[in-house]
Parts: C-alpha cells; sequence; structure tokens
C-alpha cells in the first residue's frame, strides 16, 4: 500500500461521504477510517479554486454571472480547513488552517485600475504547495470559503474572518469549489 494519498475534494460532488454547510460556504467530507488510521503525515496543498458569482444561462445561451459570493469590494477570498497542523499559526493558534488565498481583483484594461468586479471564479495564489504535518487527520474534512472583514464604524478594529454566503440565507445555490491535497503518511507501517 502507497504511503501517498492525493484527495481531490470538491463541494459538487454526487457523494454519500460529502455534506453541504447549511448556507453552502462550505462543505464536509467523511474519511475511511483506514486513511485516519495511517496517522501523522505530511499535507501539501497541491491547488484550489473556487467560482466566485452564480452564474446563469440566458435564453439567448448566453453565460451571465450575477451575484457574487462575496460583496463587490472584498479583494480576497480564502479557504480554511479544520485540519490540525503541528506548529503555530498566528491567525488560528494551530486549530485549522488557512489552505490558500485567492486573489479577486484583476486590472481593469479600460481604466488601469484593480477591479473587484472582475472576477467570476479564481485559483489559489501561490508559487509552491503549501506543507505542513498533521498528527492525524480528522474523520472528516470541513472546507469552508471565508473573506476578511472589518467594522467600518472602528477603523482601528481587526478584520475577521466572514463566510462567503453573500449571494442568500434563504436556499443558496451551491457555487462550486474544489481543493486538491497530497498527503504523504510519515508513520505508516
Amino acid at each position: 500500500m502507497s504511503n501517498v494519498k492525493i484527495l481531490r475534494l470538491n463541494n459538487c460532488a454526487n457523494n454519500s461521504r460529502v455534506s453541504q454547510d447549511l448556507y453552502k460556504n462550505g462543505f464536509k467530507y467523511l474519511l475511511d477510517q483506514d486513511l485516519i488510521n495511517n496517522g501523522r503525515c505530511l499535507i501539501e496543498v497541491i491547488s484550489g479554486w473556487s467560482q466566485i458569482t452564480q452564474q446563469t444561462i440566458s435564453g439567448a445561451g448566453a453565460i451571465t454571472a450575477t451575484t457574487r459570493i462575496v460583496p463587490n469590494n472584498i479583494p480576497q477570498l480564502v479557504i480554511r480547513s479544520n485540519i490540525l497542523q503541528e506548529g503555530e499559526d498566528t491567525i488560528t493558534g494551530g486549530g485549522g488552517l488557512i489552505l490558500g488565498t485567492m486573489c479577486l481583483t484583476n486590472l481593469d484594461a479600460v481604466s488601469n485600475t484593480n477591479s473587484a468586479l472582475s472576477s467570476n471564479s479564481a485559483n489559489f495564489n501561490q508559487n509552491d504547495s503549501l506543507s505542513f504535518i498533521c498528527e492525524r487527520l480528522p474523520s472528516q474534512i470541513h472546507l469552508e470559503r471565508l473573506y476578511w472583514s472589518d467594522n467600518p464604524a472602528d477603523p482601528t478594529s481587526i478584520p475577521v474572518l466572514v463566510e462567503a454566503n453573500n449571494i442568500s440565507l434563504l436556499n443558496p445555490p451551491l457555487i462550486p469549489f474544489e481543493v486538491v491535497l497530497k498527503i504523504t503518511f510519515i508513520d505508516m507501517e
């Protein structure tokens, strides 16, 4: 049995081991017990992407982007997991980890300025895989999309992570996203 496993985690999977969060900003994937029992592992974040807008097809067959999962002025989207890491993380204190950040701004060719309205989808901003050690995988991996928001009434406030479910709290649509992890088990027998 190989000590390397690839997990391609996509929220649109039609799989009994996938369950959506209430507002569909995240999902949980139930891991096989054999995978959990392999113990300590090195996790590498190979890739990740997210659609940013709800898209519809018009009567003429044209695809139009409608509402974004984040407000228009939000420049970044982050994907967080519940996988515990060894070591420290200043944001989470070791309790889970931000697996990647996606830039939602593009340079507008007309005005030559950054435009947060120009992205319908985004990929992780990374030149190399994020890697970390995990003592043992959880029984289910929870991935969620979030964005940074501050308190506009208090300019000295520290930004907090907010769920990326800007579209609708009542029957929200499923907006696709995916993360690919490479897991190398260290102490596997």
